[in-house]
């Protein structure tokens, strides 16, 4: 564990890599910055900022703890390079720092920062299913059946956007109120404008409203992906019912003729194999047939 406090800043950032380092800065701070602790005074929110990077995004969980005096983010051991930027630029322009609201309304826009660079990130994975099934449907044009294996990564790929999504839903939503709680303080202690306090609560909704969007898309093709991969699963069940529906016939007869009975008179009928051999196929016939009718081998 360790703990380093922001020259000039109000802020105190505490690293740690488990429920005994905990412990431990509670014990060194003097207060609680555990979650659910109900301790008078003090807002503890727990929020996951995603370091998003050109191919993957590392998710972080972060405890921020809100007091009148002091800000605390509690972060894994390694840090989180959003806060780092913060930390930089707090140092760069000293004046503005010197109050804990001041403090928390830069960690929000970090906060909205990450956010939208995943957002971005996500649509571009977003767009990446469409144009693969977009290429899929130009590509096997006029072939009914499309297969898991037509699909490269897709799946996969839709996984990982909803874990992404589940991920930046969340985060929006404790920034957001985050921001409504720092408008109530800040304008109590007149720290802030109100009009600037009033735009970072609109851009947390916004965000949310982009996420809605987003998410409406990614079920859209989440879903087309699973029709076109479902329609493929049933065009092999009708591929399997009409095997079935043409061997099962023969398979009876050979069960039948295969019984030891004493007496099987037609056996010595004129023509009795002919006739056997086009009952099997008339009893072939007759299931597909239906089938057919039924449009079930479209």
């Amino acid at each position: 564990m360790s703990i380093r406090t922001i020259e000039n800043s109000p802020w105190t950032r505490v690293f740690v890599t488990g429920t005994q380092d905990l412990a431990d800065a509670e014990h060194t701070l003097g207060f609680e910055v555990q979650p659910g602790t109900g301790q008078p005074g003090t807002n503890v929110f727990p929020l996951r900022l995603m370091d998003a990077r050109s191919d993957s995004a590392e998710v972080h969980e972060v405890t921020m703890v809100l007091r009148e005096d002091r800000i605390v983010t509690v972060e894994p051991a390694g840090g989180v390079p959003s806060l780092q930027d913060v930390e930089a630029r707090l140092q760069l322009d000293q004046a503005s720092a010197t109050h804990p609201d001041t403090v928390c309304l830069a960690l929000v826009q970090a906060g909205y920062a990450t956010v939208a660079h995943s957002l971005a990130m996500i649509e571009g994975d977003i767009r990446t299913v469409h144009q693969a099934m977009a290429r899929l449907d130009l590509e096997r044009a006029g072939v009914k059946s499309v297969g898991v294996s037509d699909l490269p990564h897709v799946s996969e790929l839709l996984t990982d956007i909803d874990q992404a999504l589940s991920h930046v839903s969340y985060t929006v939503g404790r920034l957001v109120q985050l921001a409504r709680l720092l408008r109530h303080e800040a304008t109590d202690h007149g720290t802030l404008e109100r009009t600037r306090l009033d735009d970072l609560v609109l851009q947390g909704q916004a965000l949310a409203r982009r996420l809605e969007f987003i998410v409406d898309r990614h079920r859209f093709h989440a879903q087309g992906a699973s029709q076109q991969i479902s329609t493929s699963d049933l065009n092999v069940i009708k591929v399997f019912t009409v095997l079935w529906a043409i061997l099962i016939p023969g398979t009876t007869l050979i069960n039948w003729y295969g019984q030891n009975f004493e007496f099987m008179p037609e056996l010595s009928w004129p023509y009795t194999a002919w006739v056997q051999i086009a009952g099997v196929f008339l009893l072939a016939a007759l299931p597909i047939y239906v089938i057919k009718r039924a449009g079930q081998l479209r």
